[in-house]
This record gives structure tokens, C-alpha cells and sequence, in this order.
């Protein structure tokens, strides 16, 4: 259905309060369910001189940027803001019914070295669960153990 590191756009997505486009990135798969990772915000709530690709640390908020036009895709996907998904609460599992009733649109797949610098600064999160940690720790040995 979709591989490790895909870049999904979530149409009329359901959020807590209103309805809109969403974008997801896979980071887990099995028979049962798929795991995404959501895009928190273009919103700057920190100093905005730290701004960077990459993991940006302010006080106690931690967060991975993507850069605005900075190529992340295998097919030359960008993001047309700055685009930052928080350390906190952003990983949740889907089962693959729920998948298939999600208006999803395939954009493209991080590259390897995108996907293991996002999994990285997750696994290095000092605030992750254990069990996301367990399964970061899994998906960078299999990533820098053989192709992507």
C-alpha cells in the first residue's frame, strides 16, 4: 500500500475541532496497521532565528523542521512553508481499514537520508515513550543496514 518514509496528504482530515488537509509521513508498517507521523504546524511558536532543517530545540520545545522548498523527496517533493512536526504526541497508528476510508493522496517518499534524520531526532527525543523509542531504534538499524 505505502512504503516507509511516504508522504501522504490526508484530504478533509478530522481534527479535534475543524476539518482540513493534512499532511502524514509513514514511519511504521505491518499486516495490521500503518503508523504515521503527523505535520503539526507552518505556525513559528519559538525564536525564529533558530529556524533550520532539522531539529530545532527552544526551551522546553522540541520539534523537526522542513525547510520550505528543501527537496525531502525521492521525486523532488518540497513543503511551501516551513513545516514542523513537534516531538510530542505526533505518532499515531492506524489500522488499515480506517487507511483505506482516508481520502489519501500519495505524494511522494522521503529520501533515505531525510527519513533517518527524522527517525533519528524522534529516537533522540528525551520526552519519547520507550515503546516509540524500541521502534525507532529498530527502523534506523534496518535503514542503515541495508537500502532503502
Amino acid at each position: 500500500m505505502f512504503e516507509l518514509g511516504s508522504i501522504l496528504l490526508v484530504k478533509n482530515y478530522q481534527l479535534p475541532t475543524k476539518v482540513k488537509d493534512k499532511f502524514f509521513i509513514v514511519i511504521g508498517i505491518t499486516d495490521e496497521q500503518i503508523t504515521l507521523m503527523s505535520m503539526t504546524t507552518s505556525q513559528v511558536y519559538f525564536d525564529p532565528s533558530l529556524i533550520k532543517h532539522g531539529t530545532i530545540k527552544d526551551r522546553d520545545m522540541s520539534i523537526y523542521c522542513f525547510m520550505k522548498k528543501q527537496i525531502i523527496g525521492k521525486n523532488g517533493f518540497y513543503f511551501h512553508q516551513n513545516t514542523f512536526i513537534s516531538h510530542r504526541s505526533n505518532i499515531l497508528p492506524f489500522s488499515i481499514e480506517k487507511i483505506k476510508l482516508l481520502n489519501i493522496e500519495y505524494m511522494d517518499c522521503l529520501t533515505k537520508e531525510e527519513i533517518i534524520n527524522l527517525i533519528y531526532s524522534f529516537y533522540s527525543y528525551v520526552g519519547i515513550p520507550k515503546k516509540h523509542k524500541n521502534i525507532f531504534s529498530k527502523i534506523l538499524y534496518e535503514l542503515t543496514e541495508k537500502s532503502f
